[in-house]
């Protein structure tokens, strides 16, 4: 396997920005490097040189680049006990309050399963028909990828697993079936959802959003994106909005006094603090 060295790196996030206007320069190096470097594998990209000229010249496969390049996905229901709290805690207080569709947001996604996840707890919750909910990819692929609902077979076993934990009310199976040794999601779960592609700036969040679930991605930005995500995310929040992150993830202490409040620490999510 071609190991990329730093000169490499930086001449590739170089002509990122000024190829195709995308500035990677704020994410983690020792992840970024690594995913580059997987790319290549799976796309059998013998050298640098040769991924720089696909980058320029392939635009498709720069879409894939993107699709590739974001948080490796994940499983279905992961942290069982923040799923639990959304349906016995959160959810039925702020649907309670709330008058017209409840907005939420997921940013970042790649696999869909945060979304599969949400709208299986809000299905068997009987407030699907209550919420309004956008999802973002970074890339075309990765819209595309959910909304066939096409899932990794080996990240099945410990998504039902999670949800056995959430408690929910059928088997997991009941949400899937299998084709020729592929997954399929049960699509119409989704039917209702908006997908927009956002650029790796935010610049193009949606606004208003009472409920963010933005879950282990800060960890793969430097603490000047993080605050610069972290920051946009306020902004596209609601009066009270709620932000969820990953529950390794928390928000810097400045940032926490100044924009967020603390509403579940175990679980890291915040509440946008209101204004004086």
């Amino acid at each position: 396997m071609t190991e990329l060295g730093i000169v490499d790196i930086r001449e590739i996030i170089r002509t990122l920005k000024t190829v195709h206007d995308y500035d990677f320069t704020n994410y983690a190096l020792t992840s970024f490097k690594q995913r580059l470097e997987r790319l290549m594998v799976m796309y059998g990209i013998g050298s640098p040189e040769n991924l720089l000229i696909k980058l320029r010249e392939d635009l498709p496969f720069f879409d894939t680049f993107l699709n590739e390049i974001a948080v490796p996905s994940t499983e279905m229901f992961r942290d069982p006990s923040l799923w639990r709290w959304l349906r016995e805690e959160y959810f039925p207080a702020a649907l309670s309050r709330n008058t017209g569709k409840f907005k939420i947001w997921l940013p970042a996604c790649v696999s869909g399963a945060e979304l599969y996840s949400l709208a299986i707890l809000l299905t068997e919750s009987g407030w699907l028909d209550k919420v309004s909910i956008t999802a973002s990819c970074f890339s075309n692929k990765g819209i595309e990828t959910i909304r066939q609902g096409s899932y990794e077979a080996k990240k099945m076993e410990v998504s039902e697993e999670n949800y056995k934990r959430f408690n929910g009310t059928k088997e997991l199976s009941a949400y899937y079936k299998a084709d020729h040794g592929i997954l399929f999601r049960q699509v119409s779960l989704i039917d209702t959802v908006e997908f927009k592609k956002l650029t790796i700036n935010f610049d193009n969040a949606p606004q208003n959003n009472k409920l963010i679930l933005f879950r282990n991605n800060l960890i793969y930005y430097n603490p000047t994106h993080q605050d610069k995500v972290l920051r946009l995310l306020h902004e596209s929040l609601s009066v009270s909005g709620t932000l969820v992150t990953g529950i390794r993830e928390r928000i810097p202490g400045v940032n926490t006094g100044r924009d967020f409040e603390v509403l579940n620490e175990s679980e890291s999510v915040y509440r946008k603090r209101t204004p004086n």
